[in-house]
């Protein structure tokens, strides 16, 4: 067993010393905070890179439909969406799972293509907390983590990239802004989608700044900021994050959820405008696909789904048997295998498969199967340092990683 020591174990010090889960599978947490439930403690993001600085410079964020060696989620509510995105992620999606806080074994996936990771969890939403996955032609692979919005609320989660680092034995590099990982799209050629939610998050520092970490830290070359529903209030769709309009389904084709009513209808005729006529990266004229989607207590949308090895996992919703006939057709289009998986409990809640999902990319001369799971042991440092605003203070951010 290896061990974790120094710096790193305090991140993880509080979680593993009770080893009691607070999870109500029942019961669970939206995407956003329950003000009734959720008390924030006033402490700083817990942030752990076992590789100092910024990414290399041969270091690539590969975009959603680039291969996918495995699919990090949650096992905290939502049982039957969940396993039946793992059954499609490992039979047609022909990648890996590993599921943090995880059942022995999942019905329907081969033990071979199943990883369980022994840690604790807040919540489901793994797109949003979990590891950024990235790939480099050196053969040094490695993983961003940013700093999860909710983490004065949810520790379990914020920790979940370093668990998985240490665990995989991939290296960790932590990026001093608040970003959800529902609101980052990136394409093959580097251009990064977003709303402009992250810069709202990250209002301690300029526009400007928010771009520079996302190009040294993901080797963004080009940073694209739409308006998301209801901007620059509170979001429409409770997240505000791209992923709830806005699917890239390759370099020049894209989905986007189209609905009769407002602020949705609107924010949407923005974002087809930007792509309409417009030549992609690869030369081709972008092609749009549009997609209904529309508002009943809840954002009920197609975009957000899950794209694995040519396969596209997508939800359906009871009594929309025409909508989820034609959302198929729209990913089918695009040469897709589909796979629809009922959504109806979790997108009441803020999301659906892409909020609950993580891909990991192939990751070259490293193997995708648990071999030594870490054993966590607890050190007990100072580190000084401001706690942090829930927008992030710049300042406090850099002095927390210099200080590991």
């Amino acid at each position: 067993m290896k061990k974790i020591n120094g710096f790193l174990a305090l991140s993880f010090l509080s979680i593993f010393s009770t080893g009691s889960f607070a999870l109500d599978l029942n019961n669970p947490l939206p995407n956003w905070v329950d003000q009734s439930r959720e008390k924030a403690d006033g402490k700083p993001p817990v942030m752990a890179p076992t590789m100092r600085g910024t990414t290399p410079s041969d270091f690539r964020m590969p975009a959603e439909y680039e291969p996918v060696g495995a699919v990090v989620m949650g096992w905290a509510a939502y049982t039957p969406m969940l396993t039946g995105i793992a059954k499609a992620v490992t039979g047609p999606g022909k990648a890996q799972l590993w599921m943090v806080a995880g059942p022995a074994s999942i019905p329907g996936v081969p033990a071979a293509s199943y990883t369980r990771i022994n840690a604790p969890l807040d919540t489901v939403w793994a797109r949003d907390y979990g590891p950024v996955g990235l790939s480099a032609g050196t053969g040094r692979p490695g993983i961003v983590d940013a700093i999860y919005r909710h983490y004065q609320y949810r520790r379990d989660d914020d920790a979940v990239p370093g668990v998985i680092g240490k665990a995989k034995n991939v290296g960790v590099y932590a990026m001093p802004i608040i970003m959800d990982g529902g609101n980052l799209l990136m394409d093959s050629k580097g251009n990064l989608f977003m709303t402009k939610r992250t810069y709202l998050w990250n209002s301690s520092m300029s526009e400007e700044q928010v771009n520079n970490h996302l190009k040294n830290y993901l080797k963004a070359k080009n940073i694209i900021a739409f308006d998301y529903a209801g901007y620059p209030g509170e979001p429409g769709d409770g997240t505000g994050h791209l992923d709830m309009f806005v699917k890239l389904l390759n370099d020049h084709t894209v989905l986007i959820s189209v609905a009769d009513t407002e602020p949705f209808k609107s924010n949407s005729e923005k974002a087809i405008a930007y792509f309409k006529g417009r030549k992609a990266p690869d030369g081709e004229t972008y092609k749009i696909i549009t997609i209904k989607a529309w508002y009943d207590g809840a954002w009920y949308t197609y975009t957000n789904s899950l794209v694995v090895n040519n396969t596209a996992i997508i939800s359906s919703f009871a009594g929309h048997q025409a909508e989820d006939a034609a959302a198929k057709a729209a990913y089918e289009s695009a040469g897709f295998t589909v796979a629809q998986v009922p959504s109806d409990s979790s997108i009441v809640a803020g999301g659906a498969i892409h909020c609950v999902t993580q891909t990991i990319p192939v990751l070259p001369g490293k193997s995708l199967n648990v071999t030594d799971l870490p054993e966590f042991t607890g050190v007990t440092l100072t580190v000084p340092m401001a706690p942090l605003r829930d927008s992030g203070n710049s300042t406090a951010l850099d002095q927390l990683i210099k200080g590991l």
